[in-house]
């Protein structure tokens, strides 16, 4: 009887299987390997683009930021030349208006002089005088105070009388009416408030 050992050929099986088990498994792991790195390249490739994207929104805002701050700073600029422009108009508006106010009131102090000249007067002289001065002016807001001097009583009385009638001027107050004597003349020392309405009529 003929007998054949198998086992030498058993353990080649198993270590073919071996062989080919440990192949399968390495290239497997290779492969899952080359996937991994694959995917890693992908992913680091997708986060160099969104950082290189976000540099550049960053860029972007900076400049943005720069420009809106260069804005901001125009616009300050031009509020402090509409204030300083709005300052000088201002100053030069009252400037005007009280050369105006000075102006109206000296027409309001020389207006129907020599209609009220005094006898004393009209003997030494031919030309009409005049018969009020100021002495103090003063303008506060729409309130004004005169302070003068003035011949006599009538002078004052026509001189509110012509106050009274301008549509510049109202509430004409006479404060104060004494007789003062100047340079051995009997004169009439005197104090008016006045408001006005507007400057220009």
């Amino acid at each position: 009887m003929i007998r054949i050992n198998l086992i030498p050929y058993r353990e080649i099986r198993e270590k073919e299987n071996i062989r080919k088990q440990m192949s399968i498994f390495f290239f497997s792991f290779l492969v899952v390997v080359v996937i991994l790195v694959g995917y890693n390249i992908t992913l680091q490739k997708r986060i160099d683009g969104l950082n290189t994207k976000i540099a550049n929104k960053k860029k972007k805002l900076a400049k943005i930021e720069s420009q809106a701050k260069e804005v901001d700073r125009v616009k300050k600029e031009l509020d402090n030349l509409k204030k300083k422009t709005k300052v000088i108009k201002n100053l030069e508006k009252k400037r005007k208006d009280a050369f105006f106010l000075l102006d109206n009131m000296t027409k309001m102090v020389v207006e129907n002089t020599s209609n009220s000249r005094s006898d004393s007067l009209s003997e030494n002289d031919n030309k009409p005088g005049k018969r009020l001065w100021f002495i103090d002016f003063q303008a506060k807001g729409d309130n004004i105070d005169i302070k003068g001097i003035a011949m006599d009583n009538k002078t004052v009385a026509d001189f509110m009388t012509r106050l009274e009638n301008s549509k510049l001027y109202k509430n004409v107050n006479l404060k104060r009416l004494e007789q003062k004597k100047i340079m051995k003349l009997n004169l009439k020392s005197f104090a008016i408030t006045v408001s006005y309405t507007h400057l220009r009529a």
